[in-house]
């Protein structure tokens, strides 16, 4: 059985489009994660952090996770909180490997300011701001996950080949480990 990759890291990182490029050069399943929760709740993502709040969506984002962990040999891109959880790290880390997406702060700010969907970053507080508070309190999860990929200055294809890369290389330590292990035993 083939263990999923799950795309974790703070929204505008590009866990969705590298998401697509990476099932496409693996030929495996994409799952994201916030468009599965839209057609189900019938709903944009702001629309539900607005009727039902941010509680109500994480209850929802937890619920389709633990689901989706229960499935193999698919890309999934998290929604940006969706690691914050630690049952859902768990069970992510039991199923498959976190791989996590990261942008420089301006970078992201940049990213998210084109797009006034996300309901974390709209309200009173500039971007910048919320960006900054949101990153400060997520950051400690986030450098949990020890294989990181930074998208700053990649495109989706670029990213996705880079994991991919990565992806190999760990293979090939793992594979070396393993007939040392065998060897010595």
């Amino acid at each position: 059985m083939r263990k999923n990759i799950y795309l974790a890291g703070f929204m505008g990182t590009g866990k969705s489009t590298v998401g697509k490029e990476l099932a496409r050069l693996m030929g495996r399943k994409f799952i994201d994660m916030d468009q599965v929760l839209e057609r189900r709740l019938g709903m944009k993502i702001s629309e539900i952090f607005e009727k039902h709040g941010e509680e109500f969506f994480r209850d929802e984002e937890k619920k389709l996770a633990l689901e989706i962990a229960h499935s193999y040999n698919k890309v999934v891109a998290t929604g940006g909180g969706t690691i914050l959880d630690l049952e859902v790290r768990e069970a992510f880390r039991s199923t498959g490997l976190i791989i996590g997406l990261e942008a420089g702060q301006e970078e992201l700010v940049s990213r998210l300011a084109r797009k006034n969907h996300r309901p974390l970053v709209t309200g009173k507080k500039p971007v910048a701001r919320r960006v900054k508070e949101l990153l400060d309190e997520r950051e400690p999860v986030y450098k949990q996950i020890t294989i990181r990929v930074n998208t700053t200055n990649l495109t989706p294809n670029e990213a996705a080949r880079k994991i991919v890369d990565l992806l190999k290389t760990r293979q090939r330590i793992l594979d070396q480990l393993q007939s040392q292990y065998i060897t010595l035993s």
